[in-house]
């Protein structure tokens, strides 16, 4: 019994001695592993992080109203009609643009503000819809504002006929959806009040 218990004190005795003869190079080591240099980034992202990155992703992209970008497209042509330059147009519409296609045409404005070649300061518009078009009409008319202007007019009359169609689309279906409860609850009264009482009828009289 006594020799255990000198053995146990050896041992609590000897625990701190052996943490302080750690040498240099361990204690080196442990400091690195400690330190975080600027390159290291963030060492643990926690569950939250992870998630939002993931529904990031996983969000689908959202749509601009076509009649938004008509709006903005057919401002654009008449800023190019009454004679301002592509970036005077742009820019002025980045000012009264609502906030879906406003950052679009902020990015156009500056890039063409910095001389970014028009090519390049327009790339980013490709993808949506109407936007597109107007791009690749500024990028092949050679910066004709009469030109852009005529396109931007066709254009807005493609987006606001496929709104129209859209919408009556929309419309269409929704008034199917209304029907198909009264079908339902009207089908089986018919049944019962206009057709049960043929179909007894003939049969007392066939029988």
């Amino acid at each position: 019994m006594m020799a255990f218990i000198c053995l146990a004190l050896a041992v609590l005795v000897g625990m701190p001695a052996t943490k302080g003869r750690l040498g240099p190079a361990t204690a080196q080591n442990a400091a690195q592993h400690t330190a975080k240099t600027p390159r290291a980034g963030p060492r643990k992202r926690d569950g939250a992080t992870v998630r939002g990155g993931l529904m990031s992703k996983l969000q689908p992209s959202t749509t601009v109203d076509p009649l938004l970008v008509a709006g903005d497209i057919e401002l654009f042509a008449a800023c190019l009609s009454a004679g301002l330059t592509v970036h005077a147009a742009a820019t002025a519409v980045a000012r009264t643009a609502e906030a879906d296609t406003q950052h679009l045409w902020e990015t156009v404005s500056a890039l063409l503000g910095v001389g970014v070649p028009t090519e390049s300061a327009w790339d980013h518009m490709k993808g949506h819809a109407g936007l597109e078009d107007v791009a690749g009409l500024v990028i092949l008319s050679g910066q004709s504002g009469a030109t852009i202007a005529a396109g931007c007019t066709r254009i807005c009359t493609s987006l606001r006929a496929e709104a129209s169609a859209h919408a009556t689309a929309k419309a269409e279906r929704a008034g199917v959806f209304i029907a198909l409860p009264l079908a339902v609850c009207f089908l089986p009264a018919f049944i019962v009040l206009g057709l049960a009482p043929v179909v007894i009828s003939l049969g007392a009289q066939l029988f």
